[in-house]
Parts: structure tokens; C-alpha cells; sequence
């Protein structure tokens, strides 16, 4: 089974160096975005673009995209016309979520990974365009892309340490429409970096992703 990994705005693909050996049983190809693509970016297309161009030989059973990478795969399965099996996004706002949903890590994950991942977001911003950055940081909407996707979307969100908060759905601000295109699920502990605050749940969560038919 092979999968497509997308990483966010800011990132490496070191972001996913702790989830790797949960999915060493996988095929994966992680996408790198060149810095002379991301540098010219003035919006999510451009980055989509190429990625399209460079993987779309290649059939996935599922294209994983965190943050800035879930939009990426909405467009690869839309715009591009990409056929590959699920979409499964990780902590991606579609619309301005509510504060719920503004933080990066839990406390106690900023103290551990916390230097270490500002000092990469720091690093490669400056890669990335103001344009791109307003594109997916002020007023956008890419829920249209849900009214026309073909395969099973499932959305993964860090719980915030808050399993109980009743809100945490309304506070994505989607509309019922978008909601019933999606499957929601939530990892406990985590906030913003899923895959470095929790991999093995989210592990377990892909894997049952991938499996259910």
C-alpha cells in the first residue's frame, strides 16, 4: 500500500520523522517542495501544481497532508483530477477556525519539541511568498472543494487536551454541507503537530483509516 505525504507551510519533512516508524509496513513517498516552487508561490496552486506534476504517475491508496498539505490534497483530487484512493487531512482549516484550534503544541510539547520546531518554521519562511501566506492565513474558503471530490475525506484534529469541550466542532466553522462530505476524528494530546505531539495514536487512527472499507 502506498501513501502520499504532504507537510505544511514552514516544514521539513522532519516533521514526520516520529511518525515514520509506525508506518514503516507502508510505501510512502514524502513530498519535498523545491524552495525555487515555494519562493515564486502566490497561492496553494502553484505548490499543487507541481506536486501533480511530479506524482501523479503514481496510484496512492491515500494522500495524507498536515496543515497547508490538506489543501494541497484537495486540489490534487479537484482541480487536477488525481485519482487515488482516501484523503486524509491532519489539523487542516478549510475556513478560519476559532481560537479552539490556534495553538501549535500542548505545553508540555512545547517544552520538549518546541525549540527545535520554531527554529525550522523560522528557517523556512522565508521561502515562502506574503502572497501564499495570506492565501491561507486571512479570508479564504476552500470548502467549495468539497462539493466536487470523488474520494472519502477524513479530517484528523488534535483534541487539545480538551476530549470534553463540546464546541470543538462548531468551532472549525464549516457549514453541514461541508461536514457531511468529511469524517472527523480527534487525537488525545495533541494539538496542531499531530505527528510529532502523538504518532502512535495517529498511527492507530490511518491504520483504521485505511483499512475501513
Amino acid at each position: 500500500m502506498r501513501l502520499l505525504m504532504l507537510y505544511g507551510v514552514n516544514c521539513t519533512n522532519k516533521v514526520w520523522d516520529y511518525l515514520k516508524s509506525y508506518l514503516s509496513e507502508y510505501e510512502i513517498d514524502y513530498v519535498e517542495y523545491p524552495h525555487e516552487i515555494t519562493q515564486k508561490a502566490k497561492e496553494v496552486t502553484d505548490i499543487s501544481e507541481w506536486v501533480y506534476e511530479n506524482y501523479h504517475h503514481q496510484y496512492y491508496e491515500a494522500i495524507i497532508g498536515h496543515s497547508l498539505g490538506g489543501i494541497i490534497a484537495l486540489q490534487l483530487a479537484v482541480k487536477y483530477k488525481m485519482e487515488f484512493g482516501k484523503l486524509i487531512y491532519l489539523d487542516t482549516n478549510l475556513k478560519p477556525a476559532n481560537e479552539f484550534y490556534r495553538n501549535l503544541m500542548t505545553p508540555e510539547h512545547m517544552d520538549r519539541f518546541g525549540e527545535s520546531i520554531i527554529t525550522m518554521f523560522q528557517e523556512e519562511r522565508r521561502f515562502y511568498t506574503p502572497t501564499l501566506f495570506e492565501a491561507i492565513q486571512n479570508e479564504y474558503d476552500y470548502t467549495n472543494y468539497l462539493k466536487e471530490i470523488t474520494q472519502k475525506v477524513y479530517a484528523i484534529y488534535g483534541d487539545r487536551n480538551q476530549s470534553e469541550y463540546r464546541d470543538r466542532v462548531r468551532d472549525l466553522n464549516l457549514s453541514n454541507e461541508a461536514l457531511e462530505k468529511i469524517e472527523l476524528k480527534f487525537i488525545n494530546n495533541a494539538c496542531h503537530m499531530i505527528m510529532i505531539e502523538n504518532p502512535k495514536q495517529l498511527y492507530e487512527t490511518i491504520e483504521a483509516i485505511l483499512e475501513d472499507n
